[in-house]
Parts: structure tokens; sequence; C-alpha cells
């Protein structure tokens, strides 16, 4: 009987130290250590938010700050000169004096030449008129609602060259960019007009 008592009290001694050797473990791994803190010293205060990614990388002086949006695509190129202007102000700006063509690239082919010495009138009415003073191809115009697209249609060589459909790509006071790409994607031709 006392044996089996001193085993029992042994026991019960040896289950009550374990229990406080566990509690004192869990209750130091869940105190602070400054050391060890992942917010101090590593992702988040030196690391990937202090000094890069986000300080002096992509966002301070990459791709928002002076390159993209900055001086790019939207500041002085596609957007600023026109294309998305209405199609009120596209159709005021052609019928606003004479245009020459100052460009014209058929496919890759320079055709330029074949116009040199013409004055083109946009006329009221959707009417069109190009002449050179010895030969005159009359015919119409119209630039679509949202202004994304002119149509041109000439009777006569060598502008009827230039019937069909056009996507408007720059407007300016004083030029106007046409592209237009053919139905098979063989090849684009890019029409340029100025004004006198």
């Amino acid at each position: 009987m006392k044996r089996r008592n001193f085993i029992k009290k042994s026991g019960q001694a040896l289950l009550a130290v374990s229990s406080i050797s566990i509690t004192g473990a869990l209750v130091s791994s869940c105190q602070t250590d400054d050391n060890n803190d992942p917010f101090d010293d590593g992702y988040y205060g030196d690391g990937y938010y202090d000094d890069g990614y986000y300080d002096d990388g992509y966002y301070d002086d990459g791709y928002y700050d002076d390159g993209y949006y900055d001086d790019g695509y939207y500041d002085d190129g596609y957007y600023d000169d026109g294309y998305y202007g209405d199609a009120g102000v596209i159709r005021d700006t052609l019928q606003d004096g004479t245009w020459i063509v100052a460009s014209y690239i058929d496919s890759g082919v320079d055709e330029t030449s074949d116009y040199n010495g013409y004055e083109v009138d946009f006329n009221t009415g959707n009417q069109v008129t190009a002449t050179n003073g010895t030969n005159t191809n009359n015919g119409t115009w119209i630039v679509d609602s949202n202004g994304f697209d002119m149509a041109l249609n000439f009777t006569g060589s060598p502008f009827d060259e230039f019937n069909g459909d056009w996507d408007i790509i720059s407007v300016l006071p004083n030029r106007i960019e046409l592209r237009d790409i053919s139905g098979g994607g063989s090849g684009t031709d890019i029409l340029v007009l100025e004004k006198l």
C-alpha cells in the first residue's frame, strides 16, 4: 500500500512538473522579440516597401512618374493630337481651307508624286473637289458620328485611289492622317493631308 501511494504521488509530481514546463515554453514563445519582428527590418521595414518596389522603383520614378503616362503615350502622342475630338471639330477642320496630299503610302510604296499640284476642297453638303487646274476629280466625304472613320468616294483618277473607309489617326488644325488596312491584312495605306 505504501509503495502504491509512493508511485501515485511520484506520478502526480512528474505530471505537475511537465505541465509547468510546457506552459512556460508556450508563454515564452508568445512574447514579443524585437529582433525577430518581421515588420521591423524585413519585408516591410527596409525591404520591399521602403526602398524597393514602391519608394524608388516602379511607382516613384518609373512607369507612372516619368514614363508611359507622364511624357509618353498619353501626354504628347496619340490622344493629345485630336484623335478623340468630336466629329463636328473634324468636319470643321476639313472645311476650313484648302488641302494638299502631303504623303500617300500605298502598302509601303510612296505614290505621293501622283498628287503633286492638286488642291483639295472639302465643302459643305459632303462634297469634295480635287483639282490641279487641268484635271478635276469630284466626290463625297463623310466623317462618322464618333469621329473615328472617314469615307471618301471620288470619280476619276488619280483620287479614286482613295475611295473607301479610312481610320482617322490624327487631326491637327493643319494636318490630318488617315489609315486603311486592307481586308486581307496584306497591306496598309497611309494618307496625310496638310493645309495650304
